[in-house]
């Protein structure tokens, strides 16, 4: 039978003291930054700095900056829009995007900025001038999971060179003046904006292609799904 040391026994007493003392605790979860209108898309809170954001009556603008393994100089700026488009919130995402900051390669070439969009109403008008903007800027435009991009977000997307819908997101057009949407789709001079929108952001063969499935989709309650 072993016998332990007086000495080993105070050791032992020492440190079931400090065990009670100083309990294990559960490990804690790195804070994570979620994307607006997404249901848990986003990035470790550890990487990204919020930079500005802005509350409007029916919109929230967000940018952050995120740390970016490609970047030899700067960061990745991260644009975030969730609400109604309308003049105030264009205004304010449009002064967002002009404090963009380049991210760039060793090689030289830039990063694209990627502009998340959870939007389902809008005016369609503005939306062609947000898609126009975008079309001439160095950023992509992104419908992450659970975010839904209808109505003047659709049709500023249509106007990126760089976009793409993941997972679960949505891009819905609804153009029809007849559902209290927009254009009317029986009146050609309605439709012109739009047509010369998609003419101009797009080559020639797809921009009739889009334009000829909006005419397509127009009436149609559900809308014409893009994702």
């Amino acid at each position: 039978m072993m016998f332990l040391s007086p000495r080993a026994l105070g050791l032992l007493f020492l440190l079931a003291l400090l065990g009670c003392v100083h309990p294990r605790q559960a490990k804690q979860e790195v804070p994570f930054h979620v994307v607006m209108g997404s249901n848990s898309y986003g990035y470790p809170g550890s990487q990204i700095q919020l930079v500005n954001s802005i509350q409007g009556d029916l919109f929230q603008a967000r940018h952050s900056r995120l740390q970016y393994p490609e970047c030899a100089s700067g960061a990745l700026d991260v644009m975030e829009f969730s609400g109604t488009i309308n003049s105030t919130s264009l205004s304010s995402l449009n002064s967002i995007m002009q404090s963009i900051q380049p991210c760039i390669r060793r090689d030289g070439s830039r990063v694209v900025s990627p502009v998340y969009l959870n939007s389902a109403q809008g005016d369609l008008l503005l939306g062609i001038q947000l898609g126009k903007w975008f079309q001439t800027q160095a950023v992509e435009v992104i419908v992450s999971e659970g975010q839904v991009c209808e109505s003047a977000c659709a049709v500023a997307y249509l106007g990126a060179v760089y976009k793409r819908v993941q997972a679960t997101g949505r891009v819905v057009l609804y153009l029809s003046g007849e559902y209290g949407r927009g254009f009317d789709c029986a009146r050609s001079v309605d439709m012109m904006p739009l047509k010369n929108y998609l003419l101009s952001t797009n080559s020639s063969q797809s921009g009739k292609s889009l334009y000829n499935q909006a005419l397509t989709h127009c009436r149609n309650r559900k809308g014409w799904d893009l994702s």
